[in-house]
């Protein structure tokens, strides 16, 4: 079976990698990485991401299902949010 991760955002990369590889030890036939938002400033690990949306500046962005601390998520539109706001 060939696989595709689907995913928001990729951050930190760690969940990213550690998902790729163990589904990679799983027998499947391809693994790929696809996301909206590619945030490489932060980056721990180099998770290969095959497919990307949009390179992300270090911003936080809400809305569109992307929330913080359980808010912005039902925005109809993407933002960034002001460091005022999670920076406390």
């Amino acid at each position: 079976r060939h696989i595709v991760i689907l995913e928001d955002c990729c951050d930190s990369g760690v969940t990213l990698d550690w998902l790729a590889d163990y589904l990679r030890t799983k027998s499947c036939a391809s693994v790929s990485l696809c996301v909206l938002f590619d945030k490489q400033a932060h980056r721990l690990k180099q998770a290969k991401v095959d497919y990307v949306g949009f390179q992300c500046p270090d911003e936080f962005i809400v809305g569109y299902g992307l929330d913080y601390s359980e808010s912005y998520r039902c925005l109809p539109f993407l933002a960034v949010l002001k460091p005022s706001v999670y920076q406390k």
